[in-house]
């Protein structure tokens, strides 16, 4: 599974930042999440060029959501964080899979399963996170 250190930082970083209303700056949402600061700093830059924050600079910046958490999808954050053809099974895209010449009998298998995989979490939110993490 391609679930990686870059996206389950993104998802602590977005959930924290739900419980503002105002910008909240990398050291303070470092400190708040226990993530390192240098590349939480990164993946809020690039969670802000893909749009699902906003960043403010000066002395009142930091970073705050764009949309309520109940409209951002998992789906949605997953991939973009992981920007890769194959979010699962590194083989299960064709131009991945690592027998190019020759019939493999496990991709139909990956295939499918990382097909499962997206159906379950495609209605996910980050409100259902955030619902979860409280024992809701």
């Amino acid at each position: 599974m391609l679930f990686t250190k870059s996206t389950i930082y993104a998802l602590h970083a977005l959930v924290e930042l739900s419980n503002f209303d105002e910008p909240v700056d990398v050291s303070k949402l470092a400190s708040l999440t226990n993530l390192p600061k240098p590349f939480l700093a990164k993946l809020l830059q690039y969670l802000s060029k893909e749009g699902f924050i906003s960043s403010f600079k000066g002395v009142n910046g930091g970073f705050i959501l764009t949309k309520k958490p109940s409209e951002i999808k998992i789906i949605d954050i997953f991939k973009a964080i992981e920007n890769k053809d194959s979010l699962v099974f590194y083989c299960s895209n064709e131009k991945d899979c690592i027998r190019k010449n020759s019939f493999c009998k496990i991709r139909p298998f990956l295939v499918g399963l990382e097909k499962e995989f997206l159906e379950v979490i495609k209605n996910y939110t980050l409100l259902d996170v955030i619902r979860m993490s409280a024992g809701k």
